[in-house]
């Protein structure tokens, strides 16, 4: 069965492995330590530029397929809205008489204001 993520989990892993990978190569790198952090905070410019760059091409490729999928759902939720709408109703008729009953048997019950400024 597919995951439906088009491969999203196995890219977001491939850059995080990626991200991890250069950052513990630097690490252990034979350098000065501030060239390291020279080296890290440029290495990190660059990740983020390619990241944003992954985003956009993947909210390019999303959003067709989201509006795709809302074009075909919306009309399926409002043919079962219509034909479930009818029998919703008649079970809320049918049971607001009952529930008004019951309600009405229960003591110290704060529906309406009436009641809850006489018991003031």
């Amino acid at each position: 069965m597919a995951s439906g993520d088009n491969g999203g989990s196995f890219v977001t892993g491939f850059l995080l492995g990626g991200v991890v990978g250069a950052i513990v190569g630097i690490l252990v790198a034979p350098r000065a330590g501030s060239e390291t952090r020279a080296q890290l905070l440029d290495q990190s410019e660059i990740l983020r530029e390619r990241a944003e760059e992954m985003a956009a091409r993947m909210r390019e490729n999303v959003n067709p397929a989201m509006e795709s999928m809302r074009g075909h759902v919306n009309p399926a939720v409002e043919s079962v809205r219509e034909r479930v709408g009818p029998a919703v109703d008649t079970v809320r008729e049918r049971v607001a008489p009952m529930t008004e009953a019951v309600a009405a048997r229960v003591p110290g019950r704060k529906d309406d204001g009436a009641e809850a400024g006489e018991k003031a």
